[in-house]
């Protein structure tokens, strides 16, 4: 049965929403500080351009969760608006429904094949549906696969940084922009570390929870196919294998009627080849009664040979 999950999908995003109002009202309340982090460490721009571009990142994941989000919202209104449309017995519950909405080309399409008389095979479905909504996952598989490794990216160029001002402290011991370089590289390595796992622990939550709703949504497409699609078009299928069957019965019962009717009509035929036989036995033995007969009449009238009838 369909399970009320709209719930879940507002309480998701409501957590989401709250994420990017403190990380904006974070950074807008300790601009300050947070710039300054960086330009005491040295780090100038390279701190701000890193950790901008792992937020970056993190951002276009999240939203794109968002819209979907919204989108599985909108598709499960449309699931109990069809569900309502089915129990009162409506002619088409997709009519009125937008076409792009799941439940609609899911009874559009067993609608078609119905029409060709072949037979429903709901797992292919729902797997062609599956592999559909994968495919709407792309970006939010892409951004939860690379999250991670751009803050080691990030640590990586910042490492490489406070390598090469090592290597240059190595030259002149007594520059200090080296040293400072050292550093800077070494607390951006840090910051952007930090950064990056702490944007993939959120991501990776909310990534979760949407293959959730994701999952859950697909499970109630299916439950609507076989509680309310399925019967209305497997019932004109049925009764048409019904009749056939009930036809074929007929037929049977014909066929053994024949055969008891031919089986009759040869019995009938083996009777009769019986009594012509008798017949002409009785035929060949009455020639002698009637010679006998006749034998009995010359004597008694005494009649001469010559004078036989």
């Amino acid at each position: 049965m369909l399970k009320p999950i709209k719930t879940r999908y507002y309480l998701t995003l409501l957590q989401m929403l709250i994420l990017l109002f403190l990380l904006g009202a974070g950074v807008l309340l300790n601009k300050d500080v947070v710039t300054q982090f960086f330009y005491t460490t040295q780090a100038g721009q390279l701190g701000l351009v890193l950790n901008g571009v792992i937020l970056l990142i993190f951002l276009i994941g999240l939203v794109r969760m968002i819209l979907l989000f919204l989108v599985y919202s909108r598709e499960q209104d449309m699931l109990e608006n069809f569900i309502k449309r089915a129990e009162d017995n409506a002619a088409n519950p997709a009519y009125g429904l937008p076409e792009s909405a799941l439940v609609v080309n899911r009874y559009y399409a067993v609608q078609t094949i119905a029409r060709q008389h072949a037979p429903i095979n709901q797992a292919a479905l729902a797997a062609t549906l599956l592999a559909g909504q994968a495919s709407q996952f792309t970006l939010v598989r892409f951004v939860n696969s690379i999250l991670i490794l751009a803050g080691v990216l990030a640590t990586v160029i910042s490492l490489a940084i406070a390598l090469m001002g090592a290597a240059g402290l190595m030259n002149s011991p007594d520059s200090m922009k080296n040293m400072w370089d050292i550093i800077g590289g070494m607390s951006n390595s840090l910051s952007t570390t930090v950064t990056a796992i702490i944007c993939y622990v959120f991501f990776a939550y909310f990534y979760l929870r949407l293959q959730d709703a994701r999952t859950q949504l697909l499970a109630n497409i299916e439950d609507v196919t076989s509680l309310y699609i399925l019967p209305r078009f497997k019932h004109a299928e049925n009764n048409l294998m019904h009749d056939v069957a009930v036809l074929a019965a007929e037929l049977r019962k014909a066929s053994e009627t024949i055969g008891l009717v031919q089986n009759r009509f040869l019995q009938a035929g083996e009777r009769l080849q019986l009594a012509v036989d008798d017949l002409q036995a009785a035929v060949a033995g009455s020639g002698d009664n009637i010679r006998v007969i006749r034998d009995s009449i010359r004597e008694g009238f005494r009649l001469d040979s010559k004078d036989k009838p």
